[in-house]
């Protein structure tokens, strides 16, 4: 009898467990597709693949139930419906400010193996993104594209309209862009430069490139393989962030993908064999930039080449 019974009991599980699997399955690949998209690992393309496979799962469970006469169907039914619904409410563009700001940017440098940013002078990308990407990939031997268009630093005009025109927005007397001057942007450039080619003679993957723009811009862009960022002055600005994998996305990277190959391109690779010692010195820096095309100003004393050089190495978060 004891027998009979667990065996009666075992068929009941089974016939309660197969008379769900479909159901299951199709709950399971409805928690993935959420959590592809809302992490961006995967692409739309695949998300949208793997959401037709979960709505061809729900309809053999519509028409089996309603054979059946009950109503798991219908509830699986609307669990797709708010699924679906929850991920057309996913927007292409967030805006972010403050910490969010700092917090993405962190996020995006974390894992990526590209970085395309165009701008200004460079100075975060240079305290912070380079080294902090170049830290992280080297452990793993990780091959790192980075991609830098700033401003012609050999184009003082360019400067300081540059200059002028952060100026005139400013919005106080004594907000920081009065203090800026044509000399002190063209030291940030050359710094931005310096540190691409010093980083480069120490990470065999890092692959860098370094354009110079004959425009400028209000908005920093900053693209890694999860993002795209808009930033402004800094993280008080609001930002823009573009999820990779979306329209907005592969438009904007065709957009810096061409304004690159319009600026002019630094041939950093020439330079290799000059070698820049861990602190290097101004007979070093002039060699390097010699190489590159770039003829230092020949006022530059040997205190603003070590200010560039700070700059270039030693200077941190400028918005810390």
């Amino acid at each position: 009898m004891a027998e009979r019974d667990w065996s009666g009991r075992m068929q009941r599980f089974w016939r309660l467990l197969t008379g769900y699997v479909d159901v299951g399955v199709a709950f399971v690949l409805a928690v993935v597709i959420l959590g592809l998209d809302v992490t961006g690992i995967a692409s739309t393309s695949v998300v949208q693949s793997a959401t037709m496979a979960t709505l061809a799962v729900v309809s053999i469970v519509l028409l089996r139930d309603r054979a059946r006469g009950d109503t798991r169907g219908e509830l699986v039914q609307e669990s797709v419906n708010a699924l679906a619904d929850g991920l057309r409410r996913q927007p292409d563009v967030q805006v972010v400010s403050g910490a969010d700001c700092n917090r993405v940017l962190a996020e995006a440098r974390r894992d990526t193996r590209v970085w395309w940013f165009r701008g200004a002078t460079g100075a975060y990308v240079r305290a912070v993104t380079l080294p902090e990407c170049v830290r992280t990939a080297r452990p793993l031997r990780r091959k790192l594209e980075f991609r830098l268009e700033i401003l012609d630093p050999m184009d003082p005009d360019l400067c300081g309209r540059f200059v002028g025109l952060h100026q005139r927005l400013a919005t106080a007397q004594d907000a920081p862009e009065q203090a800026w001057s044509v000399e002190e942007t063209r030291r940030e450039l050359f710094a931005t430069i310096l540190a691409g080619c010093w980083h480069q003679q120490r990470y065999e993957m890092l692959d860098i490139d370094i354009r110079l723009s004959s425009a400028y811009s209000l908005l920093r862009y900053e693209m890694s393989t999860s993002c795209l960022v808009f930033t402004q002055r800094g993280p008080e600005f609001p930002a823009l962030v573009i999820n990779s994998g979306t329209p907005t996305y592969q438009c904007w990277e065709s957009e810096l993908h061409v304004s690159f190959q319009q600026a002019k391109r630094l041939p950093l690779d020439t330079v290799k064999h000059l070698r820049l010692g861990e602190q290097p010195t101004p007979d070093e820096m002039r060699r390097v930039f010699l190489g590159l095309g770039i003829e230092l100003p020949a006022d530059y004393t040997q205190n603003d080449l070590k200010e560039i050089r700070r700059l270039a190495l030693e200077a941190g978060d400028p918005y810390a």
